[in-house]
């Protein structure tokens, strides 16, 4: 935790407290005080930010609760926490309800009770901030997307002559949605429009070292697979790097190019080539040529070329853009959840394998009649980005009950069944501020539903059958799976057939009967990715597990064993 996240501004008109207060705290947290709620305002401006503000509610001017109204308003990220002495409390109360106050302590506070008050509030100023930063991210990428949507679309309209050739095309670019799809068109489209017999779309790799074909018409595929041109030599690797574009017309005006690194592409002369250039440089090649008339590109024919590779920059810049935004989205996303599950050291890479499972099941269900048009291609890229988020409501849960290497109490149970509507509760809450993107919707399912059971005796709400969402009964299987074959702190790893003979004893009354048929018909398949992904050192992996399995069947007796241990994960 950084120092910015010790931050704590205490505000109370008592100057001796305040005096004491920052000689307890001072070796932990990094303290400022002010002795009223005007005071307070001003510290937060000249001395801000701060991760938690505590205020007292009886103060002259501006009580306490007035004072934290206002910095809610101010900075709402920063986190509220009241410390009073005075019984006149229906106001901070009421705040409390409202929001404004993330937790309310009476005087006189312990120093232990201040200290774990002020370290909850600072982790949740934590997940706030993650969460803010997150949001600003996406939006800095659609607005990157947005400006060069407008780029494009003004380049077009400069081009009128080309407009009805074009639009075909960029309506068939705006419909795809994958960098290759993306590539293949282009390449078949310049054929097209410039009658040639040979088109190259060159994308660099190797940290823009060497140019690779992406796709290619008229060129052999060994040879496509074959060929990495340099950045900087012969003739596409110039054109990119120089962000140029050139066009031979005759022979002899190739003898400038010195030694060819891709005379197998570019096989014949009259051959164009141009950068696919955007306002933040080159991201790729685009080469031509054996026109089928056989003759030089024509003017006409080299300003299709250039208005072609424009479009296509900007699709293809988009497309990269989108890729590198899904990829901060998604890594954010699994940060979060291990948020929770980094607080137990034994979870490993249960959330790598849970996506993996997810992501199995439903590509054996879309084969199923009645979810062929349930589970599409966004569906499963949904269920395999959402699924990281089922267990994020246990960073409620304390720590003396998540991490209990022994059986819990019923108690302690029922506390730690509430991370199901802990995490729902946190990604609605997201949801209801008008984030409405699908991940978020069936992350909140998940984190809701995955403990529900197919015959209604699960929980947070009892939901039975088809209530409960399909994307909650997949990962129910595939958590379950992997809490049984991977060691916690509670249990040992527990084998493949006893892990296997559970699921199937559980179907239709804990799983999905088809969500099980799912799991058996490709049983090996994760019998194997258990062993490939399990969380053991290597020289363990080929042993079988054996034994006992302490802590599943009857922890907390009767049908509540495996419940139990399902809850543990």
């Amino acid at each position: 935790m950084n120092d910015m996240n010790r931050r704590v501004l205490f505000v109370d008109d008592e100057v001796n407290l305040l005096e004491g207060l920052r000689r307890q705290l001072r070796r932990k947290y990094e303290v400022a005080t002010a002795s009223s709620g005007p005071a307070g305002l001003e510290a937060l401006e000249s001395q801000g930010p701060f991760a938690v503000v505590v205020s007292d509610y009886n103060m002259p001017g501006m009580n306490g609760a007035e004072f934290l109204e206002e910095v809610h308003r101010r900075v709402p990220q920063t986190v509220a926490v009241m410390l009073t002495g005075r019984p006149e409390l229906s106001v901070a109360v009421s705040a409390l309800h409202q929001g404004h106050i993330f937790r309310f302590l009476q005087k006189p506070c312990t120093q232990e009770l201040l200290e774990q008050a002020l370290d909850d509030a600072i982790e949740q100023y934590r997940l706030v901030s993650a969460e803010r930063t997150l949001t600003a991210e996406l939006n800095a990428k659609n607005e990157e997307l947005r400006l060069l949507n407008e780029q494009l679309e003004a380049r077009v309209v400069q081009r009128t002559a080309l407009i009805q050739r074009m639009q075909r095309f960029m309506t068939d670019l705006n419909g795809i949605d994958s960098l290759e799809g993306v590539a293949d068109l282009v390449v078949a489209t310049t054929a097209d429009m410039l009658a040639s017999r040979r088109v190259s779309l060159m994308l660099p790799e190797g940290n823009r070292e060497y140019l690779r074909i992406a796709a290619a018409v008229g060129i052999a595929e060994e040879v496509k697979e074959a060929i990495r041109v340099p950045v900087g030599g012969a003739i596409a690797g110039r054109v990119f790097a120089e962000s140029q574009n050139i066009v031979v017309s005759e022979p002899d005006e190739m003898s400038e190019f010195g030694d060819r690194y891709d005379s197998e592409f570019f096989a014949s002369i009259p051959l164009a080539s141009t950068s696919l250039v955007t306002p933040s440089g080159p991201v790729g090649v685009l080469n031509v040529s054996e026109p089928l008339d056989g003759r030089p590109y024509s003017t006409e024919a080299l300003a299709q070329l250039r208005a072609i590779g424009e479009v296509v920059a900007i699709a293809l810049c988009n497309q990269i853009r989108l890729r590198e935004r899904n990829e901060a989205r998604d890594a954010t996303i699994l940060a979060l959840a291990r948020l929770a599950e980094n607080r137990d050291p034994e979870t490993g890479t249960h959330l790598e394998r849970v996506q993996t499972y997810c992501q199995l099941l439903s590509q054996v269900l879309v084969r199923r009649p009645e979810y062929a048009r349930v589970i599409t291609r966004s569906f499963i890229e949904t269920i395999v980005r959402s699924s990281p988020l089922h267990d994020i409501g246990k960073v409620g849960i304390p720590d003396e009950i998540l991490l209990k290497p022994g059986r819990l109490s019923p108690t302690e149970f029922e506390i730690m069944k509430r991370h199901a509507q802990i995490g729902g509760d946190t990604i609605r809450s997201i949801i209801n501020q008008g984030r409405t993107q699908d991940f978020l919707q069936m992350g909140m399912e998940i984190a809701y539903y995955h403990h529900e059971k197919f015959n209604g005796k699960g929980y947070p709400f009892g939901l039975a059958g088809e209530q409960i969402p399909l994307s909650a009964r997949i990962v129910a299987v595939a958590d379950v799976y992997d809490a049984l074959t991977s060691k916690r702190v509670y249990k040992p790893a527990m084998p493949h057939g006893e892990a296997v003979a559970i699921l199937r004893e559980e179907a239709g009354s804990h799983f999905a009967p088809e969500v099980v048929d799912a799991f058996f018909s490709r049983e090996q398949e994760f019998a194997q990715l258990a062993v490939s992904l399990a969380d053991l050192p290597e020289a363990q992996r080929a042993e079988p597990l054996s034994g006992e399995t302490p802590g599943l069947h009857g922890a907390a007796g009767g049908e509540e064993g495996v419940s139990y241990a399902f809850a543990r994960r």
